[in-house]
């Protein structure tokens, strides 16, 4: 007989560290599935980030050079008005008039200043006195000359009228597209002639990769040849410990969102709330297989039909503290259903947890169930209860409408005694267990003998899980077992299903 005892405690144990197994497995699936997704997230975001400075990195850097330019001519524009009309007069009486000008402005890209007088150069802060007609015509405004007369190289200009027949002409130094040249190689067009970075001529150009910045102010564009990669490279270069502060406040994040991650906890209250998460019954049987009741458990049935094992989804609820929401949510769904407008003997069990047991929501469903069947809620003896003193007061206050208590997976777990002592059960379920056992083991017989003696002594109803065939069901109704639950009968059943079966 000990030989068989200790076979049998072998077996449970061995079922029990099964479905452990089971249960470790998916966690830690359901956990890398996690991660996979959180860094394909990561990745994704910081790519767009990286997408956004570098949008942001060739702004700064075109709108920059642009404003430079517009900055200094029309900075230009004002230094010539100011020097004013009557600037052959100043000139005659202060040959070093505008050399002290371009003094007080050597902090400004302008490298001369020249006058002309009725359509000849007069007068030049580089050669001085001169007396030369146009070889080409000047207009107002910015002008670029592929070759100048003095220099032989390209060289931009602004022109403004500053008098009768007198006009001033700046010319600005060599012009310095280190910057923008990170892009790809950046030239200005003004009318038909491109200057380049240090005034270089550009004559050939690439109209396939070419991106225009026109002046809204001055008839001017900067135009540039995209090298992609020699963008993206220099962009890397310059601001390198922005993405790598970024790169680290966004690992940080995405870290701690993996550590105490709540999307899960979304997801399972999105389900219920949408009632996903819905009964099912699986029926109770009399010795004559009439359908007396059933066991309302729970199913994740998703959109695409999908059905999500409770192997899953209830350790997540558990993690969550949702037991008492679904408790609530499926109390709620049995409630307004047909089922139970049929017929107020009808018994329908619900398992719950002594946290449940104290949430006044679960207990006003339960009340308000108890008006409607005959509601029976079951506990397991896998731990014992923290708040024995206010468990027994919650349930003599359910006691009062008619609701009564089953003790679940009954030998099993803990101090059955003790608790049939306690709390005064009104039923007992046998475990599978004991019922997988009953054809081949001898203790099995006298176990299940021995809790049907109490049961009759103590008057407790028994019911008998997990039963899958004939030869059990006869063996539990030999032994004085009378109510069954298990597949031999019937399998879990939406409530639709279910209300049609009674």
């Amino acid at each position: 007989m000990k030989q068989n005892l200790n076979m049998l405690m072998m077996r449970y144990i061995k079922q029990r560290k099964m479905v452990e197994i089971r249960l470790f497995v998916m966690r830690k699936n359901n956990k890398n599935v996690m991660i996979i997704v959180f860094t394909l997230f990561f990745v994704f975001i910081y790519g767009v980030l990286i997408s956004i400075n570098y949008s942001f990195y060739k702004k700064e850097i075109i709108d920059k050079e642009v404003n430079d330019l517009q900055t200094l001519i029309s900075h230009s524009e004002q230094l010539l008005n100011k020097v004013g009309f009557n600037v052959l007069d100043k000139k005659q009486k202060d040959k070093n008039y505008l050399h002290k000008i371009l003094a007080r402005e050597a902090n400004v890209n302008i490298n001369s200043i020249a006058i002309i007088y009725s359509g000849k150069y007069i007068y030049s802060t580089l050669v001085g006195d001169e007396d030369r007609a146009f070889i080409t015509p000047v207009n107002l405004g910015l002008n670029a000359k592929e070759k100048s007369n003095l220099s032989g190289r390209p060289v931009i200009s602004f022109v403004a009228e500053v008098g009768n027949k007198t006009l001033l002409q700046v010319f600005f130094k060599k012009h310095d597209l280190t910057m923008v040249n990170k892009l790809g190689r950046a030239f200005y067009q003004i009318g038909d002639v491109k200057i380049g970075h240090d005034n270089k001529l550009i004559k050939l150009v690439n109209d396939d990769k070419v991106y225009v910045e026109k002046s809204d102010k001055y008839g001017f564009s900067l135009v540039i040849e995209y090298d992609r990669k020699t963008a993206f490279i220099n962009f890397v270069k310059d601001s390198l410990f922005l993405l790598t502060f970024i790169f680290f406040l966004l690992f940080f994040i995405f870290f701690m969102l993996i550590k105490y991650n709540n999307i899960d906890y979304y997801v399972l209250k999105k389900a219920l709330s949408k009632n996903e998460i819905c009964p099912f019954i699986q029926p109770i049987v009399d010795q004559n297989k009439n359908v007396i009741g059933g066991e309302v458990l729970a199913r994740w049935i998703k959109k695409n039909g999908e059905i999500i094992s409770p192997l899953s989804f209830i350790p997540r609820l558990e993690k969550y503290s949702l037991i008492p929401s679904l408790t609530v949510n499926l109390l709620t769904q049995v409630f307004n259903s047909d089922l139970v407008k049929k017929s107020n003997d009808l018994i329908l069990s619900f398992n719950l947890t002594e946290k449940c047991l104290h949430d006044e929501k679960v207990q006003q469903q339960c009340i308000k169930l108890s008006s409607r069947c005959q509601l029976i809620l079951e506990f397991t003896e896998s731990s014992e209860f923290e708040n024995v003193q206010l468990t027994l007061e919650t349930m003599q206050k359910l006691r009062a409408y008619g609701i009564q208590f089953a003790l679940d997976d009954y030998g099993t777990g803990y101090s059955s005694l003790q608790y049939l002592n306690l709390y005064d059960f009104d039923s007992l379920k046998i475990d599978k267990s004991f019922v997988d056992t009953i054809e081949s083991s001898e203790l099995t017989l006298h176990i299940i003998e021995s809790i049907v003696l109490l049961a009759t002594k103590l008057n407790i109803k028994l019911i008998a899980e997990g039963v899958e065939n004939i030869e059990q069901k006869e063996t539990l109704q030999r032994l004085g077992v009378h109510k069954y639950q298990g597949f031999l009968f019937y399998k879990p059943e939406s409530l639709d299903s279910f209300s049609m079966r009674i």
